[in-house]
């Protein structure tokens, strides 16, 4: 006669094992950090967008404990103009500040990445203080002459996972407690004609 299920000693305890770990993967997901897009504003004038990006920043207890060892964490903010009627893309324009922790003299420092290479760099004795410091953000943004009419500007910031060192891109991909970003948000923008 054939068996699907031991009997005997093993049943008990078999059946446990598998009731605890069918319920302990059904308790809540682990949280990351939360990255919540507060308000945009922009104001065009003569070919530049001037952008105020307000935002709230938490980090996962995984991100401080990193950023505490010596592992740089990347703040990215995107922003994209489109036309509002037909959705196409007028520009794109991408802002990544770089943190680190000082370990010698205990502050933080963050670091606005340019393309240029002349990355803007400050310190700050708290991390919290780096964080309020990204909470309001001013960019501007050159999108050359554009004709009148009604556009929008979306806006996101997220933690760049791809900025990481390599032993921990893959597993910062897959874990749920490195999920740091903030959905869009939007502000209409209306040009006059001729301006």
């Amino acid at each position: 006669m054939f068996r699907n299920r031991p009997d005997g000693p093993l049943r008990g305890p078999l059946a446990w094992l598998l009731t605890a770990l069918v319920l302990g993967g059904c308790g809540p997901a682990p949280e990351g950090g939360r990255f919540d897009a507060e308000q945009l504003d922009a104001n065009w004038s003569t070919g530049h967008l001037e952008v105020h990006f307000t935002q709230r920043l938490q980090l996962s207890p995984e991100a401080r404990d990193a950023l505490q060892h010596g592992v740089p964490l990347t703040v990215g903010v995107e922003l994209v103009l489109r036309d509002a009627h037909t959705q196409n893309r007028i520009r794109r324009e991408r802002s990544f500040y770089e943190i680190r922790y000082l370990p010698l003299s205990e502050h933080y420092q963050l670091a606005r990445i340019a393309d240029d290479g002349q990355d803007e760099v400050r310190t700050f004795p708290r991390l919290r203080h780096v964080l309020a410091e990204l909470s309001d953000l001013r960019l501007s943004v050159e999108t050359g002459a554009l004709p009148g009419g009604e556009y929008e500007l979306l806006a996101r910031s997220y933690l760049d996972k791809h900025k990481m060192p390599p032993p921990m891109r893959l597993p910062v991909l897959f874990s749920p407690r490195w999920t740091h970003e903030s959905a869009w948000t939007s502000a209409t923008l209306e040009i006059e004609p001729g301006a």
